[in-house]
């Protein structure tokens, strides 16, 4: 019997996740032994440092199938590496959780409110000018009790709150037409070594086909912009009853002043084009001055 490693990160969101996603490959491959490896980094560097680390552990051959956050995921493919699947996505959209208001729209002015994503800061400064925006790290537990400091409020995912349980804390889900997502958000990526064909079939296994397609175009956006993904940008798919893919995708200058907003739509089977292409419209009506901006900010 072969055993298969499973690598994520230390949070635990990402145990969470991961035990998740185990306890799927157990009940579909009961004759395979499936181990867990835990890579820590900082929770504050994760955002740059923890996918690195752990396609270090996967082509190191001291795992065999790498679990990602999808938005922190660099969208470059590394040598020897092969993105397989994402199983099926959590609600992406971001949420609120207040100290005493409930929804963003009732803080007052000068209001404080923490966030850890360079797109989350400037969409909020583009939306509400008078809060007062600053840097919010470290997991879910550690931003949560910062509320209990100076912040009156805090943006985040809704779907780590709802996978942690913590569906009690959530304030507000914020319609994507006032914060769009990062790439990406709310969706798992399993990555294994190219060659290993045991491993790719036991994750792809995992895939739902219409998540990996909307996280594609997403990504593809992403890229096509050429920034990586800590760029103020932000992007969501999705699917309509017929079948055709929506991809929304925007650029803000960090201060908020300056935002670009596009749409197309699609056959799924052409995710990477649709995404590349909204991508370089974006560029070629201001957004390569928003990232010029970024570089400095």
């Amino acid at each position: 019997m072969r055993v298969i490693v499973v690598g994520t990160r230390g949070s635990l969101l990402a145990q969470a996740q991961t035990r998740f996603v185990v306890e799927r490959l157990r009940e579909s491959w009961p004759e395979t032994e499936f181990k867990i490896r835990t890579i820590q980094t900082p929770a504050e560097v994760w955002e740059e440092a923890g996918a690195r680390e752990l396609r270090k552990a996967l082509s190191a051959r001291t795992v065999d199938i790498a679990l990602y956050p999808l938005k922190y995921l660099p969208t470059e493919e590394a040598p020897g590496l092969k993105l397989v699947a994402v199983p099926k996505r959590a609600d992406p959209r971001e949420a609120f959780v207040g100290k005493s208001a409930k929804k963003i729209e009732d803080l007052p002015e000068g209001a404080v409110v923490g966030t850890n994503m360079l797109g989350r800061k400037a969409q909020l400064l583009s939306w509400r000018k008078d809060l007062v925006v600053r840097d919010l790290h470290g997991d879910i537990e550690d931003r949560l009790s910062a509320l209990a400091g100076d912040f009156d409020g805090i943006v985040m995912s809704a779907a780590g709150l709802i996978w942690l349980d913590l569906r009690n804390r959530l304030d507000q889900f914020i319609d994507p037409s006032l914060l769009l997502p990062p790439a990406g958000q709310g969706a798992l990526g399993l990555e294994v070594r190219q060659g290993d064909d045991w491993a790719e079939e036991l994750a792809y296994s995992l895939n739902h086909r219409p998540s990996f397609e909307r996280t594609s175009a997403e990504r593809a956006f992403v890229d096509a912009l050429g920034a990586g993904m800590s760029a103020p940008a932000a992007a969501l798919a999705s699917m309509d009853d017929e079948g055709t893919l929506h991809l929304q995708g925007l650029l803000v200058s960090p201060n908020g002043r300056e935002l670009i907003r596009g749409e197309i739509e699609g056959d799924p089977s052409e995710a990477l084009e649709l995404g590349g292409e909204l991508a370089r419209d974006l560029l070629d009506h201001g957004g390569r001055a928003i990232l010029e901006q970024a570089k400095v900010h």
